[in-house]
């Protein structure tokens, strides 16, 4: 009986991964992308600190210096500006939108300018209530870091694909 349990075991492992099938995030940066370079265009310290710790989990080595000819990547982040999706008068409550776009540029070490920049844009609505400020501005902040860590991802994957 427990051979039979383990050959159906095999069986459905050799099946899995024989159509191709991978865990989400399993894979990693081609081998062309695996030593980079980092240049932020006006990225905070904690932006900084969350995309390389993602690029580092990805599978990429990165350098500080120009050593090795590693692949720069170039990244840029802007909050778009804030939308009104609707008012409620009687409640003091706002539907928010609040965006961020993400740009990047990639140049190999044997090209002399830099692929086409690419952009990458992500929305997300909040709900406001004018009467907790407090809450609000937290609410917002809140929204602000899902939406670099969703961009920071689609640049991942982005690259990836490069």
């Amino acid at each position: 009986m427990r051979k039979l349990r383990l050959i159906i075991a095999l069986a459905l492992i050799s099946f899995i991964s024989a159509c191709g099938f991978q865990l989400r995030g399993a894979s990693s940066l081609p081998d062309t992308m695996t030593q980079l370079r980092l240049i932020d265009d006006g990225l905070n310290a904690d932006q900084i600190r969350l995309l390389s710790k993602m690029l580092v989990k990805a599978g990429a080595t990165l350098q500080l210096s120009d050593t090795n000819d590693p692949v720069q990547l170039k990244v840029k982040m802007i909050n778009l500006a804030e939308r009104n999706l609707a008012d409620s008068v009687g409640t003091g409550k706002t539907l928010v939108q609040v965006s961020k776009r993400l740009s990047f540029s990639v140049k190999r070490p044997a090209e002399f300018s830099p692929l086409q920049t690419k952009m990458i844009e992500r929305q997300i609505n909040i709900e406001q209530d004018s009467n907790n400020l407090l809450g609000t501005e937290l609410e917002k902040a809140s929204a602000e870091k899902i939406l670099e860590q969703t961009l920071f991802s689609q640049l991942i994957f982005q690259l990836k694909r490069l």
